[in-house]
């Protein structure tokens, strides 16, 4: 069966406010929410580009955006994120806590792009709950 959409989550560069938002621009907002289980979010010190890991029970329930994304848009996510190849893309279970058309908080899957392989140099030891300004402002002073 043919992906027409599907949910995704935007935890770093994806997020508003940020440089790649631009490619879930006419993408439903569905909400914002965090991981159900524990990720760790690193950020690469030189580019302030974080990574999710796939490290599960590790680091903090990550928080993010999510949209709806429709096939299209999810192709140009795919070539942004490196998938397949840098990155993986996989279903993890989300809970929504900011949703308008719902009033209370829920669990549903989204995709999020997730690397396998983090024995790259310069990826920081800290985890991160959330990607925010601070960490964009890293990267404007490495530039």
């Amino acid at each position: 069966k043919a992906v027409v959409s599907t949910q995704s989550t935007g935890y770093g560069t994806l997020k508003r406010g940020f440089w790649n938002h631009g490619y879930l621009a006419g993408c439903e907002y569905i909400g914002s929410g965090h991981l159900v289980d524990k990720y760790p979010l690193v950020v690469d010190q030189q580019s302030a580009i974080p990574f999710l890991l796939n490290r599960k029970g590790s680091g903090h329930q990550v928080e993010g955006e999510i949209y709806m994304v429709p096939r299209e848009t999810l192709a140009d996510l795919d070539r942004l994120e490196g998938y397949p190849g840098w990155y993986n893309r996989t279903e993890l279970p989300i809970r929504i806590t900011s949703d308008p058309q719902q009033s209370k908080p829920y669990i549903t899957t989204c995709l999020v792009y997730i690397l396998d392989d983090f024995s790259r140099e310069g990826l920081g030891s800290k985890f991160y709950k959330t990607y925010d300004h601070s960490h964009r402002a890293r990267r404007s002073n490495n530039l």
